[in-house]
């Protein structure tokens, strides 16, 4: 009988035992909330062990027993509720041999743990953000690694090598399309005023290799070799047509001007050959054959004024075409100097915003080569029945049940470091 009452006893030691290492260490000052998990055991009444969770109104439900609230208790407050009401009423308890007895459970032997805390809350740049498993006595530095670590790549997006590399050709593609765009500016303004001479070299200096640098410059420099060749020969073709249209116009006028003298020679003949038939001295046929000829001379006069006048029209529209095409070209080439000046400012703030962004890849890349950075910036929201409320923190602050942690990772460079990436 003695070896069945020792027996039971160490059984109950175990099970009190097991109900305090499920529970762990409770803080003196913790209090209960909503989501936190509580077991209530029996000792020598395994059968009466249960678990509840606390509800979102703060009250909790065991066995029949009606909802009591437990939010904001103390655990030592709580179990003493738990014991005031099982030991007030009658439990069966089935024995061995298969019958029941009624028992009166003693309020020592009703313990009241808390086997699950409220989760605690990760944000911000961690691998794995959301609900982590509370422990007492946990830390945000536990917190983190549960979460899986800091996680420099969530706020960058993409892999910072990979990244680096593309944007590296992208600024030498930009860097080249500049060039490219500063030698058809020289070109433009060489078209403008050949006396001005801008500096090819000097407008297309850049980062890139030289033999990139010296096709884009030789490339300029046939295209405006070209251009120039094509503007001469249309000149000189409207320039020839000038020419030979003032060479018929002046013709033109030498005509006129033996016609005229010529008409003149012949009305003075008609006049005296017209006296000499009036005196009966000439034959008719004679007369008539000198009136044919006055007005000959008037028709071949007439002809030539008008040919004159068709060459004068002429030469004024090629002038007006000459000036047209030399206006038109200009007009074109300040309308392209114009579209080219603002695609360089365009490629200009692009390698601006590409260098900041190499600036800033390399930043983090040399972080993760070197292994460091800066401090993160972490900060804890407690929940609303510690007071609430955000501070910052450091990785070594404990933290409570319901708490929310954002962590931010920084840059952790100085403007020194970043004109020195740069």
């Amino acid at each position: 009988m003695r070896g069945k009452r020792t027996d039971r006893l160490v059984r109950q030691l175990l099970a009190a035992a097991a109900a305090f290492a499920i529970a762990g260490p409770v803080r003196a000052d913790y209090t209960i909330q909503s989501g936190d998990v509580l077991e209530v055991s029996v000792v020598g009444l395994p059968e009466a062990r249960q678990r509840s969770t606390v509800g979102i109104d703060g009250e909790l439900k065991f066995f029949s027993q009606p909802p009591f609230r437990v939010a904001g208790s103390s655990l030592a407050a709580a179990e003493t509720q738990i014991k005031d009401r099982m030991s007030r009423q009658l439990y069966q308890l089935r024995m061995p041999d298969g019958r029941e007895s009624s028992v009166v459970i003693s309020p020592d032997a009703v313990s009241l743990a808390i086997v699950e805390y409220c989760p605690v809350y990760l944000n911000g740049d961690v691998s794995r953000p959301g609900a982590q498993a509370y422990r007492p006595g946990m830390t945000v530095r536990q917190a983190i690694a549960l979460a899986g670590g800091f996680e420099i790549m969530r706020f960058r997006m993409t892999n910072p090598f990979l990244e680096s590399a593309d944007l590296r050709t992208e600024f030498e593609n930009l860097w080249l399309q500049h060039a490219r765009e500063q030698s058809r500016i020289w070109r433009i303004k060489m078209e403008l005023d050949p006396k001005a001479k801008p500096s090819l070299d000097q407008m297309t200096t850049a980062p890139l290799a030289d033999a990139q640098l010296t096709r884009v410059r030789e490339a300029a420099r046939k295209e405006l070799e070209l251009r120039n060749a094509q503007l001469e020969a249309d000149l000189m073709h409207l320039q020839d047509t000038i020419r030979l249209t003032d060479d018929q116009l002046s013709s033109l006028r030498s005509r006129q001007q033996r016609e005229g003298e010529n008409i003149q020679v012949d009305q003075l003949e008609y006049t005296k050959l017209k006296e000499f038939s009036e005196k009966g001295n000439l034959p008719m046929t004679r007369l008539a054959e000198s009136r044919r000829m006055v007005l000959f001379s008037y028709i071949q006069a007439l002809q030539t004024e008008v040919q004159a006048t068709n060459a004068r029209r002429d030469l004024k529209d090629v002038k007006r075409r000459l000036d047209k095409f030399i206006e038109d070209r200009r007009l074109g080439l300040v309308r392209e100097l114009s579209e080219a000046e603002a695609t360089v400012d365009g490629i200009r703030t692009r390698l601006q915003s590409t260098s900041e962004k190499i600036t800033y890849t390399g930043m983090i890349r040399s972080q993760l080569t070197r292994g460091k950075g800066s401090q993160p910036m972490i900060y804890v929201v407690a929940t609303t029945a510690r007071g609430g409320g955000k501070r910052q923190v450091d990785e070594e602050t404990e933290l409570f049940p319901g708490d929310t942690v954002e962590v931010a990772l920084q840059t952790g460079l100085s403007s020194a470091d970043v004109a020195e990436n740069r």
